[in-house]
């Protein structure tokens, strides 16, 4: 598995004195035929169940990355939205209805 940041990314790690992140999916419930709709949740701290993830360090950062994801190769992480707006997004991660 590999990890790609963006330029920016590790200054807003250290901008918010961040040395975790948890990458997990959740499950919001749909009142509509299609059951429920996945997500993908990102946490700044560890999980509550380690077991269930596996465990990278990557640029001085621990990474947990839920089992039950579907990634390609690749996860690229990188920001969106502008100023004091900013939020952390990931690409390669498959979700499955």
């Amino acid at each position: 598995m590999q990890f790609d940041f963006a330029n920016e990314v590790l200054e807003y790690f250290q901008g918010r004195n961040q040395s975790e992140l948890t990458i997990d999916l959740e499950e919001i419930p749909s009142n509509c035929c299609l059951g429920r709709l996945p997500e993908v949740r990102l946490l700044n701290t560890s999980p509550e169940n380690p077991e269930n993830f596996r465990h990278f360090i990557v640029e001085g950062i621990s990474i947990y990355l839920s089992k039950n994801l579907r990634t390609e190769n690749t996860l690229k992480l990188f920001l969106s939205g502008l100023g004091p707006f900013k939020k952390l997004e990931i690409a390669g991660i498959n979700l499955i209805l």
